[in-house]
């Protein structure tokens, strides 16, 4: 086969005045050879009149793409059939004579006719951004245990934004948009999302939707509109997809040791800041991406001047133990609201509780199951009636006012007896008639005093810090710390008389 360089020759003889005649008989060619180099700039290389045929593999063939065809059906990717697979297969069953490469090479392009082809997309400034989860590992205080990421991207800019959670529930994913709405410093004017339980609630025809009414209220708070992929198709969000890939590899490789999510929250704001710094994407390379969000955040819409609450509603009635459940755990309300209608108000962080539009407890969430999350608060005006209750009280255990209040309790059941127990449910009492901060104050002091009663505890809290007992003063607790000790003989007289 004539290479470029014999091309080349014959080509510059012709062009100097020499006939195909003479070139063939100069160059030891053939007039057809020296005819073709006229005809191709450059050798053409071999080319094949028509297809090898493949008798061995066309035998098997319509087999091995049904195969490839069940691969790409399979929900369990890592039980797909190899080519090694099926070239076993052809052998055993239907006693196939060709060689495995050859079986490898068909799947191969079998499995290539397939794939999908994809268009090239361009957003403008604030035009889109794409939300999605995903998951990953962290070591927090020294366990492993598996965390929820929401991410958000500007297609335009290519920025990130990664926050995590305990649940991939429908408050984190609110959260997580106003979290990254407020990062950003603006709303895109659409977003793109999967078929998210905590977003669609059903699938309809085409392009239509059934949104969560939660979901609803908050693309009308921010008034972005949305675009949902066709199913099983989350290429259609790549730059979320890509984030997502990138955030596992990079932001928490290797596993971050955390004490608590907070910390981690901090940790991927600080990495996301920090992927400002790479180029932007093409045409953009010479930009970074900081500087592309600067832009961006110009087209972007503003945030209203209200922040939107992040919960998830429910309403339900407190039982008789005073409790409204919630994700599997147990929420206490107070005394005066057992058996009424209650609104539930679930946060990321906390479980607000409503009756009649009016806050009456709120708790810390908690992500266990099956726990019960009181605040003995609740519960003390029951003592007035159920003073039997007091030990065994699941609320009261731990003794959740400190160690000056058990303390208290033994010297008054020393002194007293049964009668100090009694003493001792008075004095907790006065949190129904006092702010808890007074009365922790008042028995702190009496302790610190000395002065083991119900009634010092009370006139401490009515007295400004002056403790008396059956109407005279027995300790200041103001001033210098000086004492008169006239007070000292005052009270021996009077033993004595």
């Amino acid at each position: 086969m004539l290479q470029v360089d014999h091309y080349d020759l014959i080509r510059q003889k012709i062009r100097d005045g020499m006939s195909q005649r003479q070139v063939a008989r100069e160059l030891g060619h053939s007039r057809n050879t020296v005819a073709k180099a006229l005809k191709f700039n450059i050798p053409p290389g071999y080319r094949m009149s028509q297809d090898r045929s493949k008798p061995t593999i066309e035998s098997v063939a319509n087999i091995i793409e049904q195969w490839v065809r069940d691969n790409k059906k399979s929900h369990h990717p890592k039980q797909r059939q190899t080519a090694k697979k099926i070239y076993q297969r052809l052998c055993d069953e239907y006693n196939f004579t060709g060689h495995y490469t050859t079986v490898q090479r068909y799947v191969k392009e079998a499995a290539n006719r397939r794939q999908e082809a994809f268009m090239p997309l361009e957003f403008e400034p604030g035009e889109e951004a794409q939300v999605d989860w995903h998951e990953g590992y962290v070591i927090d205080n020294g366990v492993e245990r598996k965390v929820n990421f929401f991410c958000m991207k500007l297609c335009f800019s290519k920025a990130p934004f990664v926050y995590p959670y305990e649940r991939a529930n429908l408050e984190s994913f609110l959260d997580g948009h106003v979290r990254a709405f407020e990062y950003f410093g603006g709303v895109p004017r659409r977003i793109a999302y999967d078929n998210l339980k905590t977003a669609v609630t059903k699938v309809l025809h085409g392009k239509q939707r059934k949104l969560n009414e939660r979901f609803k209220q908050l693309r009308c708070w921010y008034v972005f509109d949305t675009r949902f992929c066709n199913i099983a198709k989350g290429n259609e969000k790549g730059d979320v997809e890509n984030l997502a890939k990138h955030s596992e590899q990079w932001f928490l490789s290797p596993v971050p040791h955390i004490d608590g999510l907070d910390e981690l929250a901090d940790k991927l704001l600080a990495d996301c800041r920090k992927d400002l710094e790479r180029p932007g994407p093409a045409p953009y390379g010479k930009q970074s991406r900081q500087e592309l969000l600067d832009q961006e955040r110009q087209y972007l819409y503003d945030l209203p001047r209200e922040r939107f609450e992040a919960y998830r509603g429910s309403s339900t009635f407190a039982d008789k133990h005073l409790m409204i459940r919630w994700d599997t755990n147990r929420y206490s309300v107070p005394t005066e609201y057992a058996y009424q209608s209650c609104q539930i108000r679930a946060f990321v962080d906390r479980v607000d509780i409503y009756h009649k539009h009016e806050l009456i407890a709120f708790h810390k969430r908690c992500y266990d199951k099956d726990q019960f999350i009181l605040e003995p608060m609740h519960y003390i005006k029951l003592l007035r009636s159920k003073p039997g209750s007091l030990d065994n009280a699941r609320p009261f255990k731990g003794q959740p006012w400190g160690k000056d209040f058990e303390f208290m309790r033994r010297e008054l059941e020393y002194r007293y007896g049964s009668e100090g127990t009694k003493r001792y449910i008075n004095m907790l009492l006065l949190f129904d008639k006092y702010p808890a901060r007074q009365v922790k104050e008042s028995v702190r002091m009496c302790v610190k005093c000395r002065a083991f009663s119900d009634e010092a505890v009370e006139s401490y809290i009515r007295n400004n810090g002056l403790i008396t007992i059956t109407g005279k003063s027995v300790f200041a607790t103001i001033g210098d710390g000086r004492r008169d000790l006239r007070i000292y003989n005052a009270l021996a007289g009077e033993a004595v008389a």
